[in-house]
């Protein structure tokens, strides 16, 4: 859906105050783009959706009931992703110069994967001729600076009330070939925590074990172990701690049409038993 340039930059959703130090994050899942982007690309809006984490937010709907603020994109990532560093920028895609401080050797950046993204796949790219800096760095100041300020925040309210902070950051993947996979076998879900260092070994394992417990197979740091979100803001010595959920798409969205899965519900379901028990295991460790 392609929507006015000055569109929330995102969506923060909440029901009183909170009872457990854990926040939940979709940077993903965003679904609305302005026009203009349309009329600096070939694609159609049916390319950049494939290149979304279609309805996660939704599949977390039931955590503000839970009493756990739920942060999530507006914007689809295809006009800026919010898990990446807002300097990963590709010089090649710009017209003018670009902050000398650029993060221009970065692996996503060199992949076409920067927070203004180059390509939606490694034979797609989204910009027929290169950008305006001057113009396209709005996208930075609009949305991505405000969603990170807005996470920040949150957190910081945690670690004041709480002492500590948990912060969940959910994702969905595609279907993996074989050899990107625990003995070839495609895990439902992926536990990242950036080898280690972005949260606790307990809040890594005890996550495992309650997903595992519900069914689930699930693989830790592999294929991926966190991006931006869980490296920038997964300090445990500074009582910060995330972990990023990858959830395997064909759990629950029907790809060929864009919608809904018939297992949508009982994932949700599933996911609201995995925070509930979240919740507690996070209960029993302060």
């Amino acid at each position: 859906m392609a929507i006015r340039e000055n569109y929330p930059p995102y969506l923060l959703q909440k029901n009183g105050k909170s009872a457990v130090p854990l926040l939940i994050a979709s940077p993903h899942s965003g679904t609305f783009y302005p026009e203009r982007l349309f009329k600096l690309s070939d694609l159609k809006l049916a390319d950049f959706q494939k290149y979304e984490d279609p309805a996660v937010a939704d599949l977390f709907s039931f955590a503000p009931a839970m009493g756990i603020p739920l942060l999530s994109a507006v914007y689809g990532r295809a006009w800026v992703d919010l898990n990446r560093h807002p300097l990963e920028l590709d010089p090649a895609l710009f017209f003018d110069e670009i902050p000398p401080q650029a993060l221009v050797d970065s692996p996503r950046v060199k992949a076409g994967y920067g927070v203004i993204p180059a390509r939606l796949s490694p034979s797609v790219p989204v910009y027929p001729k290169p950008l305006l800096w001057a113009k396209e760095q709005a996208r930075l100041t609009r949305i991505h600076f405000p969603y990170h300020a807005a996470l920040t925040d949150l957190i910081k309210k945690n670690i004041a009330a709480f002492g500590y902070s948990v912060l969940i950051d959910t994702h969905s993947m595609p279907t993996l070939p074989p050899e990107h996979c625990a003995k070839g076998q495609m895990p439902d879900i992926v536990l990242g925590d950036a080898d280690g260092t972005s949260c606790s070994p307990a809040l890594t394992a005890g996550t495992a074990d309650i997903l595992r417990d519900l069914g689930f197979f699930v693989t830790v740091n592999l294929p991926y172990a966190g991006a931006y979100t869980t490296r920038y803001y997964g300090h445990p010595d500074r009582k910060s701690h995330v972990l990023q959920i990858e959830i395997a798409r064909a759990l629950y969205w029907d790809a060929a049409n864009h919608q809904a899965s018939e297992n949508f519900n009982d994932l949700w379901f599933k996911l609201s038993l995995f925070t509930e028990r979240l919740i507690r295991f996070i209960k029993t460790k302060q």
